[in-house]
């Protein structure tokens, strides 16, 4: 089926033009879609498609400094961010939510739906949710050495692409297009990031002083982890009504961009189950 996302842009707060896509069906559910660090809207566009095909509403969001919304100086934390899609929600009157996150995203997911906010019914967590980055990096320093994303601006955009097929073998080619989108190309197909690396580092900070598991047991909507390099702690899970349901996976931690086929059966099946109803 043809995709129909259409891409819009909405202003928030009187100050901030968020880009989105958007395609309204007559579903009982609306797909809010957000990507991860550094990601976009349109890394979503593979599986969107499988998604047409259920006449579901969905939304895919750029959030700030990502994509082609705006990119202001200030504040990049987990805070600011759900904020703008908070403010975002309200702007465009949306109902009946299943927040569907990716890695970051789905740290934002969790943070969102552990509010008491009867606009969202339900979760969904694609490897991320519940990323506990001081477990594994115990001081700052470390985790900025190590997580500090590559340089890659003024590279050939060509030279990428070939790289990329080098590597992610087995991505169709309409997720490679849709990645290359975290770029702005200029007349001569040379590459530059979209989120500088500052705001990047600053949503980095913000992701390592998170306490996942804080919000995940305040969740009152059910959650569904679909996971691959990630896994979930449930020791640190105390809320026993939480409605929880995993799945493991083999592949990359775009998975949502690697096999959307998978994904998005994953997900349908929940919903057509009635998983997001059983609060």
């Amino acid at each position: 089926m043809k995709n129909k996302l259409k891409s819009n842009f909405v202003r928030i707060n009187n100050r901030l033009n968020l880009h989105y896509l958007e395609e309204k069906n007559r579903s009982d559910y609306t797909l809010l879609l957000i990507h991860g660090l550094s990601s976009s809207a349109y890394l979503w566009e593979p599986i969107t498609k499988k998604f047409n095909n259920h006449d579901l509403n969905i939304y895919a969001l750029d959030l700030r400094g990502h994509g082609l919304s705006d990119k202001p100086d200030g504040e990049y934390s987990l805070s600011q961010l759900s904020q703008d899609v908070k403010s975002f929600i309200i702007q465009k009157k949306l109902e009946n939510i299943i927040v569907v996150g990716q890695s970051m995203g789905a740290d934002l997911g969790v943070i969102l739906s552990s509010e008491k906010n009867s606009k969202i019914v339900g979760c969904v967590c694609i490897d991320g949710g519940a990323i506990d980055l001081k477990q594994k990096y115990r001081d700052w320093d470390n985790c900025f050495d190590k997580l500090k994303p590559p340089m890659l601006d003024g590279e050939d955009k060509d030279s990428l692409m070939k790289r990329w097929k080098r590597y992610k073998t087995d991505w169709p080619q309409e997720a490679l297009d849709s990645q290359m989108n975290i770029f702005e190309i200029d007349s001569e197909n040379k590459i530059k990031k979209r989120l500088s690396l500052e705001n990047h580092m600053k949503i980095v900070r913000s992701i390592w002083e998170n306490k996942p598991y804080l919000y995940l047991n305040s969740l009152e909507v059910p959650i569904l982890f679909i996971l691959v390099n990630f896994s979930l702690n449930y020791k640190k899970i105390v809320n026993k009504n939480l409605n929880i349901k995993q799945v493991k996976l083999e592949g990359d931690h775009d998975i949502h961009a690697q096999k959307p086929d998978i994904v998005s059966d994953i997900i349908v099946s929940a919903i057509q189950e009635n998983f997001f109803e059983e609060s």
